[in-house]
């Protein structure tokens, strides 16, 4: 199995499919957002293995997961009570992202000029309440990473 941003290490299988959905065929690359939240967000999306109906913003790829960590910790920040920063890593068939892209349910927006200079020349993917459900559906997997919030990111 190929993954779009995300290699497997050598030696590890991948992670196992929850029963029900159907096994992505042999060779099908894979896609890898990173949605960063707080850690009961975090765990209640992998604990059901999908996501509520509303806009949920994502970063694509491993090479993008300081994005992600981003905004876990502004996540955790705003709502210090829900806890510490979480990543939540989905993985999705090809075919799924790209019929959320043609069909305009996630998108790539650029950041606001207000934002730190250091974002402003890269992109956060944004999905739509109405592609939730296909994400839902169609995900191969959804695991949780719990981190500790870096001082000076918000």
């Amino acid at each position: 199995m190929a993954y779009i941003g995300l290699v497997p290490r050598r030696g590890r299988m991948p992670p196992a499919q929850p029963p029900g959905r159907p096994r992505v065929p042999a060779g099908e690359r894979n896609v890898l957002l990173i949605h960063g939240t707080t850690l009961p967000r975090a765990q209640a999306i992998t604990s059901s293995q999908a996501m509520a109906a509303q806009r949920a913003f994502f970063a694509l790829g491993m090479g993008n997961r300081d994005l992600a960590r981003l905004f876990a910790v502004r996540a955790s920040q705003r709502s210090p009570r829900e806890g510490p920063p979480a990543l939540v890593l989905v993985t999705v068939p090809e075919a799924a992202f790209d019929r959320l892209r043609n069909q305009r349910l996630l998108r790539a927006f650029p950041f606001d000029p207000e934002d730190r200079p250091e974002l402003r020349n890269r992109r956060q993917w944004v999905l739509e309440p109405g592609g939730v459900e296909i994400l839902n559906r169609e995900a191969d997997s959804w695991r949780m990473i719990s981190m500790r919030p870096i001082r000076g990111t918000a």
